[in-house]
C-alpha cells in the first residue's frame, strides 16, 4: 500500500495524549462532594481575523456557558445531580476580545500561552482566580469544532454563527473530567464472546458523539464519583434485580455491575427524564476493561442497531446470561444467571454487593490536574472530533514530530492543500523552547509518553514516539525510492 505523506501529515493534529486517571491525578469525586470550577471564559481575535460582533458574541457566549436553561452550568449540573457546577470567573462572565499576535491559524497551544501571557496583566491568576479557562477563537478553517485537555483545565471552541453549540462545549468539557471518547461493540445477537472491536462514536453521551440531550452514561458518573452510595452494585450471584432510571428521581440501583472475567459489564436503564436523554429508552451494557470506567464501551447487538438497547446478552465460556424483563416509567427488572446457575424467582432477595466510589478518600480539586505543561512533563492532550460524530480520517495517522525538528514558519494563514493547517509567523512573544508545526507536539514533553490518535470513529491507536519515528522513517524512504523510480522511468523515455 502507497505510503501517502500529505494524508499523514493530515492526521497529525489529531494526536493525543490520554492522560489515565492514575498518571495525572484526574482522581473521581466523592460522590457526596459538591463543588464549583470557576470557568474564565476568554474571547480570542487573531491580526487579520476577529469576532464579527464581540458584544453579540460575548452575550452569546456567556449564555451559552452560564445561562439557566442550555447551557454549560445547566448541562452538568443535571448530569451530576448537583455536585458540580460551572461558574463565571469574572463579573463580565465572558473576557475579551483578547488579540493574538498573528495572522489566523490552528494552533491551540500557541493560542493557549499567549492568552495566559497576558491574563496577569489583567489581575487574573491561574489557580487564584479561576480553575478552568475556555478559548473561543473566532470562525476560523479549523477542521475541529473543539479542542480540550483530557483531564486538564484548558479547552478551545470555535464561536461559528451564534457561538459554540452546547453539543460542543459539554463534549470538550467532557475531556476535561477525563473521558476520552465513547466509541461503541458490537456483539452479534448479544453474543459477548462474539464482540468487535470499538467502532464508530456510541451515542450515549456527548463525549459518544450523542450531542447534548443524553446525559452521561453509567460508567462515567462512576468515574466521576457522581453515584449516591448504594447506586452502584456489584452481582455477586444469580437473581432478578431492579434498576431505576439513571436521571430519575427514584431511590435505588442505577448502575449494575456483572463480573465477567478480568473485566465486567455495567448495565444500566436510560429513559426520558427532564432534559436528559430524550432518544434514550431502555437498558444498555457497557464493556468495562479491567478497572477503567471512564473508557467503557457501550455494546449494540447489531451494527444496524444504533440505539443499542438490550433485551438478551450471553456468554457460553462463562455460562452467563442477561436477560431484560419488564420495563416500565419506574424501573427495569434484569435477570442474569451466574455460572449457569438458575436465577431464583423474585428480586426481593438479588444478591448484589454496594460498589464504593472509586477513590473515595480523595476529593477531585476544581482544577483536575496541573497544566500538562508543568512540572509532570506530560504532554497536552487534545480531541480534534468533531463532537457530532462528523467522521475525521482514522487512517491518517503521524506521530508528533520529534525534539528540534521543527520546520521554518510558514505565513499567509491557513492552508489546506495538505489537508491540515499551515503555520503562520511566530507569535510577538514565543516560548521558550521551540515549537513543532503538530499542535499537539511538544518539545518539552516526556518523549517516550504513549500517544494516540483519535478518529472520527471514536477508535484509539496508540503509539509511541519510537514507533510514530519508525513510521516517518519508513514512509520518507518509500516516498525516495517512489522518486528514484520515477528519474530512471524518465531518462528511459528520453
Amino acid at each position: 500500500m502507497q505510503f501517502n505523506i500529505a494524508r499523514a501529515a493530515a492526521g497529525a493534529a489529531s494526536f493525543a495524549v490520554l492522560a489515565s486517571v492514575a498518571g495525572t491525578g484526574a482522581v473521581p469525586a466523592v460522590a457526596d462532594e459538591t463543588r464549583s470550577n470557576r470557568v474564565l471564559v476568554v474571547l480570542a481575535d487573531f491580526e487579520d481575523q476577529h469576532h464579527a460582533d464581540a458584544g453579540t458574541d460575548r452575550a452569546g457566549i456567556a449564555q451559552r456557558y452560564f445561562g439557566a436553561e442550555g447551557s454549560l452550568q445547566s448541562y452538568y449540573r443535571a448530569v451530576s445531580r448537583g455536585r458540580l457546577s460551572y461558574v463565571p470567573a469574572v463579573p463580565d462572565k465572558v473576557l475579551g476580545p483578547l488579540t493574538l499576535p498573528w495572522h489566523a491559524n490552528c494552533d491551540p497551544r500557541a493560542a493557549r500561552q499567549e492568552i495566559e501571557r497576558q491574563l496577569p496583566q489583567r489581575g487574573l491568576t491561574k489557580g487564584k482566580d479561576y480553575d478552568s479557562l475556555s478559548i473561543v477563537l473566532p470562525r476560523v478553517p479549523c477542521a475541529w469544532a473543539g479542542l480540550a485537555q483530557v483531564g486538564g483545565p484548558v479547552s478551545w471552541l470555535k464561536a461559528g454563527k451564534g457561538g459554540p453549540t452546547l453539543a460542543a462545549v459539554a463534549h470538550e468539557f467532557g475531556h476535561n473530567l477525563g473521558l476520552p471518547h465513547q466509541p461503541r461493540r458490537v456483539c452479534a445477537g448479544g453474543d459477548l464472546g462474539a464482540c468487535g472491536g470499538p467502532a464508530e462514536m456510541g451515542r450515549k453521551s456527548p463525549m459518544g458523539g450523542g450531542g447534548a440531550g443524553p446525559g452521561l452514561s453509567a460508567t462515567q458518573l462512576i468515574h466521576a464519583g457522581w453515584l449516591a452510595a448504594g447506586e452502584h452494585q456489584r452481582v455477586t450471584a444469580s437473581g432478578t434485580f431492579v434498576l431505576r432510571p439513571l436521571y430519575g428521581g427514584q431511590k435505588g440501583v442505577r448502575a449494575l455491575e456483572v463480573p465477567l472475567g478480568h473485566d465486567r459489564l455495567v448495565l444500566e436503564y436510560r429513559r426520558p427524564e427532564g432534559s436528559l436523554d430524550g432518544r434514550l429508552n431502555g437498558v444498555y451494557a457497557y464493556w468495562v476493561s479491567g478497572d477503567s470506567y471512564r473508557s467503557a464501551n457501550p455494546l449494540s447487538p447489531s451494527a444496524g442497531d444504533r440505539d443499542g438497547a438490550v433485551t438478551t446478552l450471553h456468554d457460553a465460556a462463562a455460562k452467563l446470561t442477561v436477560t431484560v424483563g419488564a420495563v416500565d416509567a419506574d424501573s427495569a427488572t434484569v435477570t442474569v444467571t451466574v455460572n449457569g446457575v438458575t436465577a431464583p424467582a423474585g428480586a426481593g432477595t438479588a444478591p448484589a454487593v454496594v460498589v464504593p466510589p472509586e477513590n473515595p478518600a480523595a476529593s477531585a480539586p476544581a482544577t483536575p490536574v496541573p497544566d500538562p505543561d508543568g512540572a509532570d512533563g506530560a504532554d497536552e492532550p487534545s480531541d480534534s472530533d468533531d463532537p457530532t460524530g462528523a467522521p475525521a480520517d482514522p487512517t491518517a495517522s503521524v506521530p508528533a514530530e520529534p525534539t528540534g525538528s521543527a520546520p521554518a514558519p510558514r505565513g499567509g494563514g491557513a492552508t489546506t492543500s495538505a489537508g491540515r493547517e499551515g503555520r503562520t509567523t511566530a507569535p510577538v512573544t514565543p516560548p521558550a523552547t521551540t515549537r513543532s508545526n503538530d499542535p499537539e507536539a511538544d518539545p518539552g514533553a516526556n518523549p517516550d509518553a504513549n500517544l494516540a490518535h483519535t478518529g472520527g470513529n471514536g477508535t484509539a491507536l496508540a503509539l509511541t514516539t519510537a514507533a510514530g519515528a519508525t513510521l516517518v522513517a519508513t514512509g520518507a524512504l518509500l516516498f525516495r525510492r517512489r522518486n528514484r523510480g520515477s528519474g530512471r522511468r524518465a531518462r528511459a523515455r528520453r
